[in-house]
């Protein structure tokens, strides 16, 4: 991944539904994704870069914007590596999702903070895309004292409808 977020990861989740595919254990289009923090990132990043054999991807408490510990880390400073850090944008593939993913965030989060998720809304809205947005108020990077069982009921009922 190093140097390559957006690029390997997604293509890796594409190796993985192909492989599912091929077993005959899924079928393209009819797939969904699923993740948080980072891996809310490369679900919509998955989701975007190869709509044809993702559906949906349900993406909490995204980095879909500049993080320094964690970006920096694997991808160098902006001006290092300039190329890898505009592909990794996920401003620079939203036009290309069919699904409606949806975004969930605690507002309370003090690790990837809800502009992560304000941005990608706001590029969905200028894309004229779709998107559902479940926020828990009171939690943090990852709702589990009030919103768990919440959380995932929504979840459940997302992927009863898209796939």
């Amino acid at each position: 991944m190093k140097h390559s977020f957006g690029r390997i990861d997604a293509e890796d989740q594409l190796t993985g539904a192909d492989w599912l595919v091929r077993q005959g254990l899924a079928k393209a289009g009819h797939i969904g994704l699923c993740g948080w923090s980072y891996g809310g990132f490369v679900s919509a990043m998955s989701l975007a870069r190869f709509p044809d054999t993702f559906s949906c991807a349900v993406s909490g408490a995204s980095v879909n914007g500049y993080d320094t510990f964690c970006t920096e880390k694997y991808m160098g400073l902006p001006k290092e590596n300039p190329d890898a850090y505009e592909y990794r944008s996920i401003m620079h593939h939203v036009h290309k999702i069919r699904g409606k993913p949806p975004l969930v965030h605690g507002m309370m989060e003090e690790n990837v903070h809800f502009r992560h998720t304000a941005r990608l809304v706001n590029l969905l809205i200028e894309a004229g895309k779709s998107y559902e947005l479940l926020l828990f108020p009171d939690e943090r990077h990852m709702p589990h004292r009030h919103g768990d069982a919440h959380m995932e009921e929504r979840i459940s009922e997302f992927i009863e409808r898209n796939l």
